[in-house]
């Protein structure tokens, strides 16, 4: 169990020395357009609430909705597993029978 800490720690540093620094950059900026997606689509689901659309723009605005509200849990799930591979700890190597 130390040792597991003890690797994540040292991920931990190497992460905020800049390693990787590109990828983490773009996971940034894909949890930014996930977020600004579900600010869009309660934005959307609002003005459906409060205004009484005619047919075909109440049809494109809950096909909006929908899409911003698909496309945000599919980008969130993205970017967490991103996240997760990028904070994840380098394994520990497997015992050597000759040093």
């Amino acid at each position: 169990m130390l040792d597991w800490l003890h690797r994540w720690q040292q991920r931990q540093r190497e992460l905020q020395n800049g390693a990787d620094a590109d990828l983490v950059r773009t996971n940034r900026r894909r949890w930014q357009f996930c977020f600004a997606l579900f600010a869009c689509s309660s934005l959307l689901i609002g003005i459906q609430a409060k205004v009484n659309l005619s047919d075909p723009w109440h049809t494109i605005a809950v096909t909006l909705t929908m899409i911003s509200l698909v496309g945000g849990m599919l980008l969130g799930r993205w970017a967490s597993a991103e996240q997760w591979f990028l904070n994840r700890p380098d394994p520990k190597k497997p015992p050597r029978l000759w040093k």
